[in-house]
């Protein structure tokens, strides 16, 4: 494992006890939480001094990001027996 490629056991891990949190409350509540959490991350991810580079950063990651979500949609939705 490394920062920038966690073990798939520790991601696993901690998806399993956010989702457990989540569990508790409604969509909406869930979805409002998710957005926070991941406006948190992008905020952390700066070029001191560089707003530009910042804001083509934080697109760039947000953009991978998305990508990945996508990309784990089908497998997830087989997981709780929902559509692909």
């Amino acid at each position: 494992m490394t920062v920038d490629n966690p073990a798939p056991a520790e991601v696993m891990a901690l998806a399993a006890a956010i989702g457990a949190v989540l569990a508790r409350h409604p969509a909406p509540l869930q979805s409002a939480a998710l957005a926070d959490c991941l406006a948190m991350w992008l905020a952390g991810h700066h070029v001191p001094g560089d707003e530009d580079a910042t804001r083509s950063m934080r697109a760039d990651l947000l953009a991978m990001h998305c990508s990945l979500v996508r990309q784990l949609v089908p497998t997830n939705a087989k997981q709780i027996g929902t559509t692909p």
